[in-house]
This record gives structure tokens, sequence and C-alpha cells, in this order.
């Protein structure tokens, strides 16, 4: 067995503030450092930056959003959501990217986040494809702007819902909002941020973004979830009081990128 060496010697641009403690992959991986892209303030902007770096997986009973976090020459790593890609037996899938191309791709269970709702997808083309860039500033304040993208299983058709499994990128959703919890004991799963964004069944894996257009977190959960209280229960294992679990029912939540070297 090849020898496993830390994240943080190879991809330090993005994971020696976030994944290291939880992740780790063989030697012989050489990351391509990240380029710097320049400050994007407004909704346009952010927007234009975020469609080509946000995926949508699909496979056998599942069906999600992704975002793309860096490349190592023909390969591309898409970090999403493990429930997201969890129920699916075989561990492969289809990433469809924002030009509407489809690639074959599968989980990396080289990288093992324990507890978090987190799991890597890998895919491999010679086309080229921008990474996101992670936020230098990983304090997230109540009341920031923040922007969440993917797609939506569902679309509302009058007074139906329509499955858009073959819609293909079709479906891309770009929405607005703000921080409205920022927690210091996280939920199960390491989910700690509660925005107002309206995030729909589909989206969870994709990007979370601040103003600047730079990936803070990853989005898994809608707002009125399933489950009741015991849904919103610590990762410690006690539960929030009944007031303050209405408060977390109307919140869509992510897992703070900058936060997983404290989840262990």
């Amino acid at each position: 067995m090849k020898k496993l060496i830390s994240l943080m010697a190879i991809i330090p641009t993005f994971l020696e503030v976030c994944i290291l403690p939880l992740a780790s992959t063989p030697e012989g991986i050489n990351i391509q450092q990240i380029q710097e892209i320049s400050a994007f303030k407004s909704n346009t902007a952010v927007e234009a930056l975020a469609q080509p770096i946000t995926v949508r997986l699909l496979g056998e009973n599942i069906a999600g959003s992704g975002v793309i976090i860096y490349q190592v020459e023909s390969d591309y790593f898409v970090l999403t959501c493990a429930h997201v890609i969890d129920s699916d037996r075989e561990g492969k899938f289809v990433v469809l990217t924002s030009d509407g191309k489809e690639y074959t791709a599968q989980k990396d269970s080289r990288f093992n986040f324990r507890d978090i709702d987190l799991a890597v997808v890998k895919f491999s083309t010679n086309n080229q494809y921008p990474v996101a860039v992670v936020s230098d500033n990983f304090n997230l304040s109540l009341g920031e702007e923040v922007y969440v993208t993917g797609f939506p299983n569902y679309e509302q058709k009058s007074v139906n819902y329509i499955p858009t499994i073959d819609l293909g990128i079709k479906p891309y959703n770009f929405t607005k909002g703000k921080v409205i919890h920022v927690l210091n004991l996280p939920l199960e799963k390491g989910y700690k941020i509660g925005m107002s964004n309206d995030i729909e069944v589909g989206m969870s894996g994709g990007p979370v973004l601040n103003q600047d257009g730079e990936l803070v977190g990853i989005i898994g959960r809608t707002k009125y979830g399933f489950g009741g209280l015991d849904a919103y229960r610590f990762s410690d294992g006690s539960q929030p009081s009944e007031e303050l679990v209405e408060e977390f029912f109307v919140a869509s939540w992510a897992i703070p990128i900058p936060k997983l070297n404290l989840l262990q």
C-alpha cells in the first residue's frame, strides 16, 4: 500500500485551512496551484464566475450538485455532499459541466472526511474548466451576503412539480441570501452556516460563495428539513431548544470550508 501523505503539502491554496485534518491522498498527486481571480462585487459578476465551476451529478437513484475545486492535468476533482452520492451502490456517476458535456465520474475513496457530509468525485477530460477560488477570509458574519448555485431536481409548472433529471444543466439555479446563523457548535455532519437562501432538493453539494465569488462552504440542507427536532441535533448529541429549532427550521444549511479542521 502506498504511503499516505498530507494534502497540505500538495494543495496549500485550498486544503491547508479546511480539509487537511480530515482528508488524505496517496503520493504522486501534484496539484496545480489555483490561479488568483480578482474580486467580484455584483450579482452578475459572481454568477458569471459561479456557473462554470458548478456541476450536476447524476447516477442511479441520485441527483445533486458539486463544485470543481482543483485540477491535476486531465483530472478534475469535484467537492460535493456525501449524502448526494452515498446511495449509489456502484459509486459511478455522470458529471454534467456548464457547457452541457457529460463525463463519467466516480467517488474518490482516497479522501476521508469522517463524519462530515462531504465527498470528492473525480472525472477526466482534456477540456479546460475553471476551478473554485477559496476565500482568504474565512470569518463569515451575520448579515453577510452569500450566493448558492446548483441544480434543482424539480421545477414548478403551474400547480405541478416536474422532474428535471432529463433536462441536463437547464435547471441551473443561482440564489442570493444572507447569513442568519453562524454556530459555535455545529449540527451533525458539520453544518454550521444557516442562510436565508432558498435552496431546493438537488442543489445539495453546490458551492456557497461570498460577495467576491470565492468559495466559503458547501450547501447540503434545505429549509424545513425532514426529521423534525432530530434533524437539528448538535454534533455532540445534544438537542437545541424548541425555540432554537424553530429558528433553524427556516434556514438553509451549509458546511463552512474553513471550519472543517475543527471537526475531528
